[in-house]
């Protein structure tokens, strides 16, 4: 059986079952060190469905527990961001563009007539009464169907993390038509996890850092968490890449010593991509924002400088939109994905898990992407059925 150094990871091994087997074997042994339950978190929805495509929980011990934090960009994006895309989409001669999964997300807009619960309006509902809305993969599309349809409108639903604000830096600094516009529902990690373990009830004890975020950050935004008591490891996203995280973790916390580790080094840099931080700080400034299901944190958006406001769609549609008096209404009734998000229950500890909330229906937001939390759980019988592997 190898010998695992997390600070010396081959990032060429990262799916090696003699490693995978190594690994579960350190986490096993440094798990008997520690000798009392541990709960660490990701912060990217990418782990979680790794971890469940690979049934990662299945091969450490019951006493270390992984649960998602708020690492789902559609899941965390407020319902103001919702109800004015589907607002947007229903004006003439406007297109609302936007990736895939954030087309069933529920703003809260009560949708009339509805079958079950307590449903409420997605811009899938507002195609269905005859919006325009259409899917995209990135800005870049955005952008070349605003240039075929210059009698439009064309707004790009822009919802993501770091490494989604940053393409769209680039594409605006380098020139769209005038006709195309984004809704800012951009979002910057850090903040999020300094306000996580000032919250009651929180007893988690290491992180592993979202590795596409911190490609671009890079490390060092994430020095107030060692601060704050808490381990940390950037995670990369193959079975060894998430395993070698929680070796990491745990080493810190037995040894009582909380830092930033970087076992994704292949791609992640201390300082960050310098680059993408300098187009990423010309186009966008850092600004309050709210979190669904969490609260508004400052400093944890990314809104357009003053140089690039004429894109934004907040105020090229200023007086032309219905005031909405929606307040109260995060998240349908029965929806527990506020408590999903932060950690605070597992999917399967809501009511309306896999009953009136399932990936074909979805109730809530984290049912809804790839990256949503419940999603990942229903797909992959988490929570259903624990599989157990001896450890050699």
């Amino acid at each position: 059986m190898p010998d695992v150094d997390a600070h010396a990871f081959d990032p060429h091994v990262y799916k090696d079952a003699d490693v995978v087997a190594g690994l579960q074997a350190k986490i096993a042994s440094l798990a008997d060190e520690i000798g009392r339950p541990v709960k660490l978190m990701h912060i990217c929805g990418t782990h979680e469905h790794e971890m469940g495509r690979f049934a990662l929980r299945d091969l450490i011990p019951d006493t270390i527990e992984v649960l998602a934090g708020p690492g789902c960009p559609v899941c965390v994006c407020d319902n103001e961001y919702v109800n004015l895309a589907i607002q947007l989409s229903l004006r003439p001669d406007t297109i609302v563009t936007s990736f895939g999964d954030m087309l069933a997300v529920p703003g809260s807009i009560p949708l009339e007539g509805e079958r079950r619960g307590d449903v409420r309006m997605s811009l899938l509902d507002a195609r269905a009464e005859g919006g325009d809305v259409r899917t995209v993969y990135s800005v870049f599309d955005a952008a070349t169907l605003a240039q075929e349809n210059p009698d439009k409108e064309v707004v790009f639903f822009s919802v993501g993390f770091e490494t989604t604000v940053v393409a769209v830096a680039a594409m605006l600094k380098r020139g769209v038509p005038d006709n195309l516009s984004i809704i800012e529902a951009n979002y910057y990690t850090p903040p999020a996890t300094n306000l996580l373990p000032t919250l009651d009830g929180f007893d988690i004890e290491g992180f592993i850092l979202p590795g596409h975020a911190v490609t671009i950050t890079g490390l060092r935004v994430y020095e107030h968490l060692p601060e704050q008591g808490i381990a940390c490891a950037a995670g990369g996203f193959e079975p060894a890449d998430v395993l070698v995280s929680i070796v990491a973790l745990l080493e810190q916390i037995r040894d009582g010593t909380p830092r930033i580790d970087n076992p994704y080094n292949r791609l992640v840099k201390y300082d960050g991509n310098e680059k993408a931080k300098r187009e990423l700080d010309e186009v966008f400034e850092l600004a309050p924002i709210r979190w669904r299901g969490i609260a508004e944190i400052p400093a944890s958006g990314y809104k357009l400088r003053p140089a690039y406001r004429r894109y934004a769609a907040t105020d090229r549609f200023a007086g032309h939109l219905e005031t909405l008096d929606l307040a109260g209404a995060e998240h349908p009734k029965g929806c527990r994905c506020a408590e999903v998000t932060l950690g605070q229950i597992r999917p399967d500890e809501c009511g309306v898990f896999g009953k009136l909330c399932t990936p074909d229906a979805p109730y809530g937001p984290c049912m809804v992407s790839h990256e949503g939390t419940c999603r990942a759980w229903y797909l992959f019988g988490m929570g259903k059925e624990k599989i157990h592997v001896e450890v050699a």
